[in-house]
């Protein structure tokens, strides 16, 4: 058993450096400093700017960049609103984009010891039933970051249509909060140094604590929400449905 472990582990050895690697991508110098040329010429409403964010989120997704920074950088942009538009639909392709990258990295020997675990497979199972609403209620509850979450999902038997929904709609209430508090900064370097809180008036200090609380508690009473109901279905998915009866595979 002891070997057996150690050798799981050595197989992990891409989910860790896909763990760290947003960590540094984000302390090299050239990063920051991309990510803050592009936020500026965004603002400046360049449409090549707007396309190399596309493009940029989906890159980012992959190394699992926070999405709290790149919906952000929308919303410093262009707004709350016009933020929205863009950061919704951009952090959906990109989560399709780590869905096929799932779908790839399930073939290896990592991936295929993935899913032979009784957990993966419970989480399968469920899927296959009641696909769209789970990856909904996954999307909801914050049990993981989101870029990794849309990784192990393109292990399962989730069709492709149904992550795009449930991103569409899962997701919106954690991006209304993400680019409206983006919207908030008045310079891109502050969504890289968020340890300052400096440069925003009084007034705009009262209306961002208030939205941000209002939209965290929002937010908050969703997580809650989805997590009962995901625990839910997956008990229910669990019990057989005449007694002694098998989980189907």
């Amino acid at each position: 058993m002891g070997r057996d472990r150690l050798r799981t582990l050595g197989r992990a050895w891409p989910l860790a450096v896909m763990l760290i690697a947003p960590w540094v991508a984000l302390q090299a110098p050239f990063v920051r400093h991309a990510i803050v040329d592009l936020a500026d010429r965004m603002h400046r409403g360049e449409a090549v700017a707007l396309l190399q964010y596309v493009l940029g989120y989906c890159f980012g997704a992959l190394l699992l960049l926070p999405k709290a920074l790149l919906s952000g950088l929308a919303g410093y942009a262009y707004g709350p609103v016009k933020g929205l538009c863009v950061a919704l639909p951009s952090a959906t392709l990109g989560a399709s984009v780590s869905f096929g990258l799932g779908a790839l990295l399930a073939k290896t020997p990592l991936g295929r010891t993935l899913r032979a675990t009784p957990r993966f497979q419970i989480i399968n199972t469920v899927l296959r039933s009641d696909g769209l609403r789970i990856a909904t209620l996954l999307r909801l509850a914050p049990v993981m970051p989101q870029p990794l979450l849309s990784l192990l999902l393109g292990a399962t038997a989730l069709p492709l249509k149904h992550l795009v929904l449930s991103m569409l709609v899962g997701l919106l209430p954690a991006t209304i909060i993400h680019v409206y508090v983006g919207s908030l900064v008045r310079s891109a370097v502050e969504l890289l140094a968020t340890q300052r809180a400096e440069m925003l008036s009084p007034r705009n200090i009262a209306i961002g604590l208030f939205g941000f609380t209002l939209t965290a508690g929002v937010l908050y009473v969703i997580g809650q929400m989805a997590k009962r109901s995901l625990a839910r279905a997956i008990a229910k998915s669990t019990t057989p449905e005449h007694d002694g009866a098998p989980l189907a595979p």
